[in-house]
């Protein structure tokens, strides 16, 4: 049995108040897994949420972004990402083919906690796929 590769995940928002409204419905717990980011477009930090500007680069494995201007700048950084010879989402590519998924909180707050809940499960259940 091989080792389960970490799968690199981050929690983006337009505002730190977004990301931390989502947190909560999205828990990803099972050690191992890898690192589990939270971020904002905002400059500033704020509590455990980061600025986009400080997430490592060429690592981030699944971008999960919670209004559009957030998936717009994790697509433009996963692009950026991809031009890297060195950066690889490697058999995630399969078991997870879209590198960022938006879950538009504002829109219905139900439906997003959902979202939110199954994407952890789906992750979870790809890095024991990958092992």
């Amino acid at each position: 049995m091989s080792m389960p590769q970490p799968i690199f995940v981050a929690l983006i928002g337009a505002t730190a108040e977004r990301v931390d409204r989502a947190k909560k419905f999205f828990r990803l717990s099972t050690p191992g897994l890898g690192p589990f980011y939270l971020a904002s477009l905002e400059t500033e930090q704020s509590g455990s949420t980061q600025p986009l500007v400080q997430l490592p680069k060429n690592q981030i494995t699944i971008w999960i972004a919670l209004d559009p201007e957030s998936f717009l700048a994790a697509s433009l950084q996963h692009q950026v990402d991809s031009l890297n010879p060195r950066y690889t989402r490697g058999f995630y590519d399969e078991l997870l083919p879209e590198p960022c998924v938006l879950v538009n909180i504002d829109q219905s707050p139900e439906e997003s906690k959902r979202r939110l809940t199954d994407l952890a499960q789906k992750i979870t259940s790809a890095w024991y796929a990958s092992s």
